[in-house]
């Protein structure tokens, strides 16, 4: 009975065992039930142990035909209160010590009754975007905006950023800072590239999502406009992406039928070039994809459609992403145990630097986005995160001495506030999971560096009468402005 149960036919048989040797036991003389007069039985004082062995019994016949999550949420009350019905047994009890024993394993079936009761998906705030981690990041993040309020700061890039950041400890340390009280959530989406982040922040947030500060934690590979831009692409043929073109942003607010109410939100689309997914070798339907999704979504099939699918919620499944957007990752890079699971791939052969390009549609839709952002008076801090020794070979280095010239350009005209931290933790890969991505543990200190750089422009938080003119202030926008 120590063993956690990993099947719903193996919890019912050890629970029903483990009921019937109860039953064996014997319960002493205080307390004893007598048989065959329920007027006695019931003058008899309430014992815990009977209590305790009649609650696991129930338990153990509702798992035995639980299947919603309601249900086993029923079964984990029941195996609650027979915990704490062994609790209250004294210690001076002859059962005290096998009810203790008994209480451990119950523990281990409340558990596992949790786990079955958990949502097994997240309710859907916006039709799908073609990307299942982007699905789960808006509903996330639309929920943590709802319950807490805008965040004062908006973590932004692919899965660098959303393993390399980690917000609730950035909160802490800026509270040591001289900050407190400044909320920080992580929308961070794997394989986000410079168009998605753009597309992300300009075309789906409403103002009343809109966060104070932006901070964009990514690397050279999301700039590089001579790689087909895969998460892009799938974006350009989703639902979702045919909604927004029709008017549709993810709001607090309640939605209109974009079908019926033509013009009530501007629709901030992408420019035309950044619709088309730029790669030379490339099949002629992958670049096909960006123009179709385009016209498409222009008809007004397409605004129906999406005004129904945005109806039509659903869920979306969940992932390991916290309730701050966060993903933590434990594992530790070790480059001679990693090498032995994955080839060592050479610089010149990585596909991430192929026919590595820096002026094209990402470039473009960094400009479109910086300049959204100075015209919502949103600072944009860009951090160039850490890589490994492993990963910094002589063909990347160089092709990351471009990215940093690049960045250092765009600084220095003012489009953002740049931290470069290239090469600053080269050395230490107990900070990386592998030989590009930071683990939990270099991702709390990713976020204690950042909290304490003076160039970094933090909000101050605001008072409640501040934040109440400032959510009216934002939701009082006219799209024009934006």
């Amino acid at each position: 009975m120590t063993k956690f149960f990993t099947s719903r036919a193996g919890l019912v048989v050890a629970l029903s065992l483990g009921t019937l040797l109860s039953c064996c036991v014997s319960p002493g003389p205080q307390g004893m039930p007598q048989a065959g007069n329920g007027e006695a039985a019931a003058a008899v004082p309430a014992d815990p142990w009977y209590e305790a062995m009649g609650e696991a019994n129930r338990a153990s016949q509702l798992a035995a035909t639980a299947a919603t999550a309601d249900q086993w949420q029923e079964v984990a009350v029941a195996w609650g209160r027979s915990l704490t019905l062994l609790q209250a047994i004294p210690a001076d009890d002859p059962r005290y010590a096998f009810s203790q024993r008994k209480a451990r394993e119950y523990q281990q079936n409340l558990r596992l009754a949790h786990q079955k009761a958990a949502p097994q998906g997240l309710p859907r705030a916006f039709p799908a975007l073609g990307s299942d981690v982007l699905d789960e990041q808006v509903s996330l993040y639309r929920a943590y905006v709802a319950a807490q309020g805008p965040p004062d700061v908006l973590i932004v890039g692919s899965s660098r950023s959303l393993q390399g950041i980690d917000p609730q400890v950035l909160q802490q340390a800026l509270a040591v800072e001289g900050y407190p009280d400044l909320r920080v959530y992580n929308f961070s989406v794997n394989g986000a590239t410079a168009q998605v982040v753009s597309f992300v922040t300009r075309q789906l947030l409403a103002t009343d999502l809109h966060p104070r500060l932006i901070v964009w934690a990514e690397g050279s590979r999301a700039f590089n406009s001579g790689r087909f831009d895969r998460t892009f692409a799938e974006i350009l043929a989703s639902p979702g992406y045919a909604a927004v073109q029709a008017g549709t942003k993810l709001t607090l607010q309640a939605q209109a039928s974009p079908a019926s109410a033509p013009g009530l939100i501007e629709a901030l689309a992408e420019p035309v070039e950044d619709a088309e997914p730029v790669g030379e070798d490339e099949p002629e339907s992958a670049e096909d994809l960006g123009v179709a999704a385009e016209e498409t979504a222009k008809t007004p099939a397409a605004s129906a459609s999406s005004a129904a699918a945005f109806t039509d919620h659903g869920t979306v499944s969940l992932t390991s992403i916290n309730s701050q957007g966060f993903l933590a990752v434990d594992d530790q890079f070790n480059p001679t145990v990693y090498y032995r699971r994955f080839p060592r791939v050479r610089g010149q052969y990585d596909d991430a630097y192929r026919a590595f390009r820096l002026e094209g549609v990402q470039t473009q839709s960094l400009a479109a986005m910086t300049q959204f952002l100075q015209r919502q008076s949103i600072p944009l801090v860009f951090v160039n995160l850490p890589l490994s020794n492993d990963y910094l070979d002589g063909a990347r280095t160089r092709y990351e001495r471009q990215f940093q010239r690049f960045l250092q350009n765009w600084a220095n005209q003012g489009a953002f506030t740049l931290v470069d931290w290239l090469e600053d933790w080269r050395w230490q890969s107990h900070l990386f999971a592998d030989p590009s991505h930071i683990n939990r543990y270099g991702a709390r200190e990713i976020a204690r560096l950042l909290a304490a750089d003076s160039r970094i422009p933090w909000p101050q938080a605001e008072s409640p009468n501040e934040a109440t003119a400032g959510e009216a202030e934002r939701g009082a926008a006219s799209p024009a402005e934006e």
